[in-house]
């Protein structure tokens, strides 16, 4: 239905844009509309045996030479059958005292008609193309976004089991040692676990339940570390109505205690700061690195490795990513921008 409504509104800007141009050369306005009228059979004749025969038989399969000889024949069909309309009511309504025939004596007189044939099969060849073209276009856009979707929900699966595998590590081994901190730990868990399972499906979340997950997950590290972390975690700035893509900025943080404190005997230390400017939020972490030598695994984990590949997804070059790896610490420093609510 939608088609045959387009079809419409074609040929009826078609018929005014005609009858328009050849009132402004001879201004008699029912000569021009029986014209356009009359050789309406003869156009649609034309065009659609053009739009859906020669077309996708012959020029889509590149066969032009085949095309060139049918488009030909066609328009020699096509022209005298416009003559036959027009010479069968154009002439006896408005040259009556006008002896025509049907078949003239001079070619040139065809060759108006063919031209009228020639113009509207064009322009109705072209508009198909290039609708084509950008059906063509959107369709790519569309399984390029659809498999991008697809490879970040691959990418958030694979994160949540590498975070919890580490955290539920972390409270075994709490329940074996202060049964008390393991029982805090699993309310801090459960809150994780809700934000993961509901809030973190969705592509995009408020930034404070995002840093409340973070701040859950920081807690759940400082229990089981106690003393041995020395601990700085600091938000500057408010970010009302402002949202990001949940769970980007704890692979950073779960990295520096997995790779960093939880494998050195002695003191170790975290410094997260995050600051949320107008439109951008911007994160500072350091922390401590083993004090015996060891074979690094901080920038081929999964869970940074993933981070990196959400990143380069959702933001493509509109964020700062800088990851410096020095002999007694690590940091990272990273900005991403936040989107109105």
């Amino acid at each position: 239905m939608k088609r045959i409504i387009r079809h419409a509104i074609f040929w009826g800007l078609y018929i005014l844009f005609t009858v328009g141009i050849y009132y402004v050369q001879e201004p008699n306005l029912g000569l021009h509309i029986t014209y356009e009228l009359a050789s309406l059979p003869a156009k649609f004749f034309a065009v659609y045996a053009t739009l859906y025969f020669i077309l996708p038989q012959f020029v889509l399969k590149k066969k032009y030479g085949l095309a060139f000889v049918q488009f030909g024949l066609l328009l020699i069909i096509g022209v005298f059958f416009l003559r036959l309309l027009v010479w069968a009511t154009v002439y006896p309504t408005y040259f009556p005292e006008v002896d025509t025939e049907l078949i003239p004596d001079n070619p040139a007189k065809l060759i108006s008609p063919l031209l009228d044939l020639i113009i509207v099969s064009s322009m109705v060849v072209v508009i198909k193309l290039v609708r084509d073209r950008e059906k063509q276009e959107l369709d790519h856009l569309s399984r390029t976004k659809s498999n991008i979707q697809n490879e970040l929900q691959l990418l958030k699966s694979q994160l949540h089991p590498h975070f919890l595998f580490n955290t539920l590590n972390g409270l075994y081994a709490q329940i074996l040692e202060k049964p008390e901190t393991a029982a805090n730990m699993v309310v801090q868990l459960s809150d994780l676990l809700r934000f993961i399972l509901y809030e973190a499906q969705e592509a995009m979340v408020e930034v404070e339940e995002d840093l409340e997950c973070l701040g859950n997950y920081i807690a759940l590290e400082q229990m089981r570390y106690g003393d041995k972390l020395d601990l700085s975690y600091t938000i500057l700035g408010v970010s009302a109505n402002k949202m990001i893509p949940p769970l980007l900025l704890l692979p950073f943080v779960e990295n520096s205690f997995k790779h960093g404190t939880s494998k050195d005997y002695e003191k170790c230390w975290i410094e997260c700061k995050i600051e949320l400017l107008e439109d951008v939020l911007v994160l500072d972490l350091r922390n401590s690195k083993p004090s015996f030598p060891e074979e690094d695994e901080t920038e081929n984990g999964i869970g940074l490795k993933n981070v990196k590949q959400r990143l380069a997804h959702l933001y493509s070059g509109k964020y700062n990513l800088t990851i410096t790896n020095k002999a007694d610490r690590f940091l990272v420093h990273l900005q991403i921008p936040m989107v109105d609510q």
